[in-house]
């Protein structure tokens, strides 16, 4: 005999299911009654006065599993919609009922469409990792690379292609080579148009010279972006200022790292905190200057909980203490 609860929740998905049939017969109802504006047919024969009609019929063809009449229903939405902008909000609202669905490519081409559209920088840059992301779940990367390189060949200044290339050779190909080859020519091409890559592209840039051993490129370009942004500019010197170290360049890495604590405190959580106090006390210790590294290092202890990174910091706290109990 089913329990109180179970009984309870069979009448909750038959109400789910209840409401959706109901929102596909309001939609079939609405859009079978005659209108002037209704000159775009589906293959399936359905008809929508608007865009946002067209919309909501494609969400609830989805919910029900009806995946080719609701992408009809996209393509007529996307047809209906009167400029870009008015497409990337239909895409927008749809990359849930596409994450799920059989076709992984729906998804894909909707985010395509934002990273190139979209008007705001911030949802082309999480378009661009939620891209990268879902085709690595659906376990389509080789595809995906595969097809943009493809472009590329024919549309080598295509800005979109180079700008997912290099965060799935960042991520998960993981080939700092050609991760760092898209993104100077993705940095060509902007600055041919008087426009030059976004503070966490170029920061990215400079991560992969560091993976590449291209320290001298990379400690450069982390100064230059720090220049460009007040809020990462702590941050981005303190990536500096350990590139210098790995090149070698001592003074240099002290410079960079002079200029982090000297610019706006990383705030952007306790976690990120630790790493920055940790690298500057890092670095201070390995290019001389231990007297620095001791604030640094117990910043770094008193940032985090992890027994880990405490005991880690500990040691490099009692070097730094050593080195000027002896000098």
């Amino acid at each position: 005999m089913p329990s109180r609860n179970s009984s309870h929740s069979l009448s909750s998905v038959r109400l789910v299911s209840l409401r959706v049939y109901c929102l596909l017969a309001v939609i079939v109802a609405v859009t079978a009654s005659p209108s002037p504006a209704q000159d775009k047919k589906s293959a399936e024969g359905a008809t929508y006065n608007s865009s946002s009609d067209a919309l909501q019929a494609a969400i609830a063809f989805f919910t029900v599993k009806e995946y080719t009449k609701g992408q009809d229903a996209v393509e007529q939405a996307l047809k209906l919609a009167p400029h870009d902008e008015a497409r990337v909000r239909v895409y927008r609202s749809m990359l849930r009922s596409y994450t799920t669905a059989p076709d992984w490519e729906y998804k894909v081409t909707a985010l395509e469409f934002m990273i190139e559209k979209s008007e705001q920088a911030a949802e082309r840059s999480l378009a661009r990792s939620e891209l990268v992301g879902f085709v690595y779940q659906r376990g389509k990367t080789d595809d995906v690379v595969k097809k943009y390189e493809e472009r590329l060949k024919k549309e080598p200044n295509h800005e979109a292609t180079l700008s997912i290339l290099s965060e799935i050779y960042a991520r998960s190909k993981e080939n700092p080579k050609r991760a760092a080859e898209v993104l100077e020519k993705l940095a060509q091409i902007q600055k041919a148009s008087g426009k030059e890559l976004s503070v966490g592209e170029s920061a990215k840039l400079a991560g992969e010279y560091v993976k590449s051993k291209k320290f001298k490129e990379a400690a450069e370009l982390f100064e230059k972006t720090a220049a460009r942004d007040a809020d990462l500019a702590a941050w981005h010197f303190k990536d500096a200022a350990a590139a210098w170290l790995k090149a070698g360049d001592k003074p240099k890495a002290l410079a960079a790292a002079k200029s982090s604590t000297a610019s706006k405190p990383e705030k952007r959580g306790e976690l990120l905190e630790h790493f920055w106090h940790r690298s500057l006390g890092e670095t201070f210790l390995d290019a001389g200057d231990p007297a620095l590294a001791i604030p640094q290092l117990e910043k770094a202890i008193e940032k985090t909980k992890i027994d880990g990174y405490k005991k880690d910091c500990e040691k490099r706290l009692a070097e730094a203490k050593s080195k000027i109990s002896k000098a």
